[in-house]
Formats: C-alpha cells, sequence, structure tokens
C-alpha cells in the first residue's frame, strides 16, 4: 500500500468493509458508513465492490451534505465480478463535519465492499 498506508497510520483509519444483499433497499434508507465529527474531513482512497448478483441498479458512495458530494456512483448493471475505484493516496475529499454513506437505486444487486478512507482534523482550531 506504500504512501496510502502512511495516511491510513498517521491519521484516523475509518475503512469500512461490508455487504449489501439483493434484498436492501438503501434508496429509502441510506446505509452510514462513516460518522460525521465536527472539524473532520474524510478523505476515500479505494472503494472495491464485488458483485455476486447482478441488477438494473446503482450504487452511490457520498457524503451527507444537504448536496451530497457524490465519491463515486456504479453505473446500472455493473455486471458481476470486481469492480476497484482508486482516488489515490491523498484521497477523495469530502465536505467538512459530514459522513460517509452508501445508498442504491433500488434493491437487486448483492455485493461486498470494501472502502479505504482515513479522517483528519481540517478546522482551524481556537488557542
Amino acid at each position: 500500500m506504500g504512501d496510502y498506508s502512511r495516511k491510513l497510520d498517521r491519521y484516523t483509519n475509518v475503512s469500512r468493509s461490508g455487504s449489501v444483499l439483493a434484498a436492501d433497499d438503501l434508496s429509502v434508507t441510506p446505509r452510514s458508513l462513516v460518522t460525521a465529527v465536527t472539524g473532520w474531513t474524510i478523505y476515500v482512497q479505494r472503494i472495491s465492490i464485488y458483485v455476486n448478483t447482478d441488477n438494473a441498479a446503482t450504487q452511490t458512495f457520498r457524503d451527507t451534505a444537504g448536496t451530497p458530494i457524490v465519491v463515486e456512483k456504479t453505473k446500472a448493471s455493473p455486471g458481476i465480478g470486481p469492480l476497484l475505484m482508486d482516488f489515490g493516496p491523498e484521497g477523495f475529499a469530502l465536505t467538512e463535519s459530514k459522513g460517509l454513506e452508501l445508498v442504491n437505486s433500488a434493491a437487486g444487486l448483492a455485493y461486498t465492499y470494501t472502502v479505504v478512507a482515513y479522517m483528519r482534523a481540517t478546522a482551524t482550531q481556537a488557542a
């Protein structure tokens, strides 16, 4: 992992893994992956997905802002097998003080996912 692991070691590692079942409809209630912390920013380095059951549904990794910043969105019916999204060692910065969540457009797609991410304080601290 090289430069990737340096960020994970230096800052707070908030990497997550999990699975989404074909019956999971995250379009109604998104799945919280990392909870927001005031004054901190989440940086997503990599997202990997392994699709077991394909379906015409999109999967969106985004922050929890009122107008969310989308980290990555799969195409509808991405196909069976692996998908890898790499944002480099610095990572893709989300909105400060916002969390990371997963939402889908409909139930039907079954897969496992791993999000490699870190969080660091970015707000100016008063002395």
